[in-house]
């Protein structure tokens, strides 16, 4: 009898997590996600950016963004369609997503155990 193989094997450091969203920052993503009709979720991502290499993004999802892209991660967290590139999955792979209102200052921070360095500033980071 024939088997199949499957190569979908990952090594323990590399197996899926997931993410942690806070009440405050799922409070918060729906808020931006119900100011109109055509948003349907967001994707978390990375970008090259700063000293240190790369720094997190967040965008909504619009209707007409909404494809099934076999290169994406598509879940819901909680009531939240949630879009992860597996390219970026590595670095998005269990961080924790808050949101900080600071005086006049609000913003999504992002918590990654694996982080190895921050620049200066706190905005890029870098993972070996």
């Amino acid at each position: 009898m024939k088997t199949k193989k499957i190569n979908a094997y990952l090594p323990h450091k590399y197996q899926w997590k997931g993410i942690e969203i806070t009440k405050k920052a799922l409070k918060q993503i729906l808020f931006l996600i119900s100011n109109s009709s055509e948003n349907k979720g967001i994707r978390i991502g990375t970008k090259k950016s700063g000293c240190a290499g790369f720094r997190y993004t967040m965008e909504l999802v619009k209707d007409k963004e909404v494809i099934e892209n076999k290169n994406d991660m598509i879940f819901y967290y909680k009531n939240v369609l949630v879009y992860i590139s597996l390219k970026e999955a590595p670095f998005l792979n269990g961080i924790k997503i808050d949101f900080i209102k600071d005086s006049i200052n609000e913003v999504f921070k992002y918590h990654n155990p694996k982080i190895e360095k921050f620049c200066g500033c706190g905005e890029s980071f870098s993972i070996d």
